[in-house]
């Protein structure tokens, strides 16, 4: 099965994505995502022999995170990729944790991961017909991301199918003292 690690919002905010990012993401035509399918993926890990879901359980459960807040205030066009996607005014040292966390203990498990670096984003369309360097995203979009998810990725006739496998919440931020 095909499976990645993901931020997942809940349906509330992956509605309120594609809605609020609808107008600038018909404009650039193409294929929306659709709403259910809204996430952020931390590592994509392709297909996974069945047997090997318990390791990776085993792994996000150890996983120590914090809830982690972003601010998408651009959709940017990656020509390469040829998609439109959300993108965070910056990336967080809690995001940079938890993805450099997970992918150590994917690699000590002897899981196979994709090279690209990372790059937080979060895909509305795919093949544009109008593709922009980026537009900015006004009012921009807050999310306080509170659940790691393993996902599954099935193909349907109209396009990829994602549904949480597992979830873990992730704890709100300690208070400094």
């Amino acid at each position: 099965m095909r499976l990645f690690f993901a931020l997942w919002p809940d349906a509330v905010t992956q509605q309120h994505w594609f809605y609020s990012s609808g107008p600038l993401v018909n404009a650039l035509g193409g294929n929306r995502t659709p709403a259910a399918n809204l996430h952020l993926t931390l590592h994509f890990l392709g297909e996974v022999d069945g047997s090997r879901v318990s390791a990776l359980t085993r792994l996000a459960d150890a996983a120590v995170a914090d809830s982690i807040d972003l601010r998408f205030d651009r959709i940017e066009c990656w020509r390469k990729a040829d998609l439109a996607c959300l993108r965070p005014a910056a990336e967080t040292a809690g995001l940079s944790r938890l993805v450099n966390q997970l992918a150590d203990g994917l690699a000590h498990a002897g899981f196979v991961m994709e090279k690209r670096q990372f790059k937080a984003h979060v895909t509305l369309a795919r093949s544009l017909r109008h593709p922009q360097a980026a537009l900015p995203l006004w009012p921009a979009l807050d999310w306080r991301a509170d659940t790691l998810a393993l996902v599954r990725s099935r193909l349907s006739a109209t396009g990829p199918v994602y549904a949480p496998v597992a979830q873990w919440p992730l704890a709100l931020p300690s208070a400094k003292g």
